[in-house]
């Protein structure tokens, strides 16, 4: 396929983003070490009519790890610090966990540590306010707990790529930003990228992001946070470009450093983790692949390097729904076509049975992690299995793969005299067991228990749970309130922190304790995805 014909075939994908009033983003696709096509497609502005370019500056949001983390590199490369240091070694500030973190554990997400936005959001802060790195550490400080043992697991979050850029500042003595620009950004002709380290700051052709609000209506998604490490990197799609073009060349940090790029986490017992630094490996229709994405506040971007092909793709968008992972694909799909790789390794594909009916229906039902505080529906639909959606397909009597993706797996245990059915569900980045849990419907009376003035000493806040039309409502400090759902006996679910986020994040729970005389005496909120577990909240004597 000639450069042309690619080009006018990718256009198709973005012109949606064309239609007069829309938000879009910028797309560039590199091949080789130069950029080979570039396009903006909507707008920058609204209010104004100002065109997305290639030249558009744009914040990046999670898609900043991958800098944060050569900084990490780069300081290690000049023997300035060890990737098994302990972070308290640098920040002492940081609690003592009886745990040692390591810089390690914070660049591959295992740390234990609880995420920083999720900690925001319950202690009151909105997305609008004026949040600083300072802000976050104040929050980490105040934490008596970790979600698990440093090593343990893995949890994508956001709060150990902020502590390593406090780290940089520590290390460096300057500026996490100065750093970069004079360590990075310079070096690689990088002009119109830096980290936004004040909200303030005049950033001259820049993008300003949009939520959508019904057909062809939007609200702004205002941004006025000053964080970075995790996130606040702000750049184009011609400096993206410099940036791919380093990993072949190693013009910074040397092939060493490029190397240590790719390098995955390894957890405690040995497991392999697809997070490298900032990076993740995967792959993509048997192609191996490098990849990162980012959103939040109406930003989507996602940049998608296939290195075999010297083939890349970056997205920067500024629109709320866009879905820059897919239309990155069907980009990479154009230029080295849509089948699997030739060299793609062979992937055993289990071979499904039938079971009966009854076999199926009888592992339907609600299962439990009472460690985290997560569940999960099991359900019998059109004869088939389903967990979150998805269909599930038998390959023997207790085990299951998913449909759609048969690398993941969910493995059944029969109940016995002691213990209640139990299902393993591995995704390949998560391995949960859960336990079968019975449901229940609270009575308005039973449901009185609950009610009371609840305070986080971890986040310094008070939370209120009052009964309303038999319904227990959730009041919070600058967010609102909302109504919960009951999970189980003395666990229940509440879905605020969706809307908060523009987007259909999985609901909180809170699970209830009782002390000796059986009296709800506080309760632990995790969120489902692993980035909260058991913070606590202590109810307060009336």
């Amino acid at each position: 396929m000639t450069i042309q014909a690619g080009q006018e075939k990718v256009d198709i994908f973005f012109e949606k983003f064309t239609q007069p009033g829309s938000p879009g983003c910028a797309l560039g696709v590199m091949k080789d070490g130069e950029l080979i096509y570039k396009q903006g497609y909507g707008l920058a502005n609204l209010e104004y009519d100002i065109p997305i370019t290639p030249s558009t500056i744009f914040h990046i949001a999670s898609m900043s790890k991958q800098f944060t983390a050569m900084a990490v590199a780069l300081l290690v490369d000049a023997c300035k610090l060890s990737f098994d240091d302990d972070i308290r070694q640098y920040l002492p500030a940081i609690p003592d966990f009886g745990e040692t973190i390591t810089i390690r554990h914070l660049i591959h997400h295992t740390s234990g540590l609880r995420s920083d936005l999720i900690l925001l959001i319950s202690a009151g802060w909105r997305l609008e306010d004026v949040i600083a790195n300072a802000d976050v550490m104040e929050l980490v400080k105040m934490q008596r707990n970790l979600n698990f043992r440093p090593g343990e697991k893995f949890a994508y979050g956001g709060v150990g790529y902020l502590l390593l850029a406090e780290l940089v500042e520590q290390v460096a003595g300057q500026s996490f930003a100065e750093f970069c620009q004079e360590q990075i950004f310079k070096p690689l002709g990088m002009i119109n990228t830096h980290f936004q380290d004040d909200y303030l700051r005049v950033v001259k052709n820049r993008a300003y992001a949009y939520y959508p609000a019904g057909d062809n209506h939007y609200q702004n998604a205002i941004l006025t946070c000053a964080l970075v490490g995790g996130t606040g990197l702000y750049t184009t799609i011609e400096d993206l470009a410099l940036w791919d073009k380093n990993f072949y060349t190693a013009q910074v940090g040397g092939q060493s450093v490029i190397e240590q790029m790719h390098q995955r986490g390894v957890l405690n017992n040995g497991e392999e983790v697809d997070y490298a630094f900032g990076l993740i490996l995967d792959r993509y229709k048997g192609r191996k692949v490098v990849v990162h994405g980012g959103d939040g506040a109406g930003i989507h971007s996602y940049m998608m390097r296939c290195p075999k092909e010297h083939l890349s793709v970056a997205i920067l968008g500024n629109y709320g729904a866009l879905k820059a992972r897919q239309l990155a694909q069907q980009v990479v799909d154009i230029y080295l076509g849509d089948a699997q790789a030739d060299d793609a390794p062979a992937t055993a594909v289990p071979e499904t049975i039938e079971l009966e009916k009854a076999q199926l229906f009888a592992k339907a039902g609600r299962y439990y992690d009472a460690d985290t505080a997560a569940f999960i529906d099991i359900e019998f639909k059109d004869g088939k299995l389903q967990i979150w959606g998805y269909d599930l397909a038998p390959v023997s009597n207790h085990n299951f793969v998913f449909t759609a993706f048969p690398e993941a797996t969910a493995e059944f245990t029969p109940a016995t005299a002691t213990a209640p059915a139990q299902v393993l569900v591995d995704t390949g980045v998560n391995r949960t067991r859960y336990a079968w849990a019975e449901l229940v419907t609270p009575t308005p009376d039973s449901l009185q228990a609950y009610t009371g003035r609840y305070y986080s000493p971890e986040l310094g806040v008070y939370w209120t749970i009052i009964l309303d039309e038999a319904k227990l409502v959730v009041h919070r400090k600058r967010q609102g309130q909302s109504p919960l759902t009951s999970i189980i006996a003395d666990v229940f679910s509440d879905g605020w922190i969706g809307p908060i986020l523009h987007s259909a994040a999985k609901p909180v729970t809170l699970a209830f304790e009782r002390d000796a005389n059986d009296t709800v005496s506080g309760f632990r909120l995790s969120d489902s995805g692993g980035r909260v577990c058991n913070l606590v909240f202590i109810k307060q004597d009336a």
